[in-house]
């Protein structure tokens, strides 16, 4: 508050050519995140874009994430294969390859 626009936006570009401030790295660190709380990369897009991300440095982000199939694997591990985990991980973003590739996977799993 205060900071006439000029001077904010001369304070932002200085932080971000000496890598204090990077769009990049915040991509990055909430993409991550969102993963580590169980979202599919659907659901992690549309935060970020949501919160005002470019669309370059999401898509950047996603593509470091584990594939979205082994995280989706480890719900149905955790939760069962079942038609309400499927329901859950629809609900969480994740894509309909990612869901039935965890599926298929769990029952190849069972003796």
């Amino acid at each position: 508050a205060g900071i006439a626009p000029a001077e904010r936006r001369g304070a932002l570009d200085s932080l971000t050519r000496a890598g204090v401030v990077s769009d990049e790295r915040l991509a990055r660190a909430r993409a991550g995140l969102l993963a580590e709380r169980g979202e599919g990369d659907g659901a992690i897009r549309w935060r970020l874009e949501g919160e005002g991300m470019a669309a370059e440095l999401v898509e950047r982000a996603l593509g470091e994430l584990e594939p979205e199939a082994a995280r989706a694997g480890r719900i149905v591990a955790r939760r069962g294969a079942t038609d309400t985990t499927a329901r859950v991980l629809a609900r969480r973003g994740f894509s309909w390859d990612a869901i039935e590739a965890a599926l298929e996977g769990a029952a190849g799993q069972t003796p």
